[in-house]
């Protein structure tokens, strides 16, 4: 089962308490449907469980009569597709007219008086992703959306959206809008957004892997970015250890190195004897204590005078 399916279920199984919830969640379910006008509802999913969820919120909210049909997938992948639908016309018209829309209407909007109180926004969105929602698995990517068909109601969604965090979790949620094969795509792309949604559409176990995946994964990326600087310090290290064994070696070559003062020979002394150590750890094999600045001069002095 995909990430976006357990989601489904996860929603499916929220309880309707207060009872205001049930009729927020049906108008969702019903105005982002496939089909929501007075003479057609009906929309289509892969999640058996959103499927009956639909049924029984909208007979128990409305008292039509639902039918679920399955077929196989198209993509051949022997997966089920579920088609809920309002059975009579009769009812579909009922229904519409009970949201507080009307025939005449030429765009389809969010009706505000359905959505009595606070509490019941995230109901009202949970209804929303059940029928034309996706959430892809944290471990691929951070997105959720929503396929929405008309340009207005995609637009009003976003607005929901944003409202719904500020009075709910205290903080604007802003989705954005793309089109794809003529639906309008509501999308979120922060993992903190998408949690915070998810959260408070009644999903807070899918929520809480969202946040187990960025914790881990952050802490992989920094675990990551420390060996990588390790590796950098290291051949930063020997590249430099390198250079100075190599002016040490042009020294005696030349017969100059006897002719250095003693602080010079000791340090060149001890890189030979030493090449791959740090500086630090080679300030520890000297008698005499030296600092790393003071050590490091002393190279830096033979590589001069080797003229590297």
């Amino acid at each position: 089962m995909s990430f976006s399916s357990e989601t489904k279920k996860e929603l499916s199984e929220a309880k309707l308490n207060p009872p205001e919830l049930g009729w927020a969640e049906a108008y969702g379910l019903l105005l982002f449907a496939k089909k929501f006008t007075p003479k057609e509802i009906y929309f289509r999913t892969e999640s058996k469980d959103a499927a009956n969820r639909f049924a029984d919120i909208i007979t128990s909210e409305t008292g039509a009569i639902v039918e679920i049909s399955k077929t196989l997938s198209a993509r051949g992948n022997d997966s089920i597709k579920y088609r809920v639908a309002v059975v009579s016309e009769n009812d579909c018209e009922k229904v519409f007219c009970e949201c507080g829309h009307s025939v005449t209407d030429i765009n389809l909007r969010i009706n505000r008086a359905n959505i009595g109180f606070e509490v019941c926004m995230g109901a009202f969105l949970r209804g929303a992703f059940l029928t034309c929602g996706n959430v892809s698995s944290p471990e691929t990517e951070y997105r959720l959306e929503f396929c929405v068909r008309h340009k207005v109601l995609s637009e009003e969604l976003c607005r929901f959206i944003e409202e719904a965090g500020e009075s709910v979790i205290g903080r604007r949620i802003t989705p954005k809008i793309s089109v794809r094969r003529g639906n309008y795509i509501v999308y979120i792309k922060d993992s903190e957004d998408i949690s915070d949604l998810l959260t408070m559409m009644g999903a807070g176990g899918a929520s809480m892997t969202i946040m187990q995946v960025k914790i881990l994964r952050n802490a992989e990326n920094n675990r990551i970015r420390a060996i990588n600087s390790q590796i950098a310090n290291t051949d930063k290290t020997l590249s430099a250890a390198a250079k100075q064994v190599q002016a040490i070696e042009i020294l005696r070559s030349d017969g100059r190195l006897g002719e250095l003062s003693d602080e010079l020979r000791e340090a060149a002394e001890m890189r030979e004897r030493y090449p791959l150590v740090s500086l630090k750890e080679l300030c520890e094999h000297f008698d005499k204590p030296i600092s790393k600045s003071g050590l490091n001069h002393r190279l830096n002095k033979l590589i001069e005078l080797a003229g590297l």
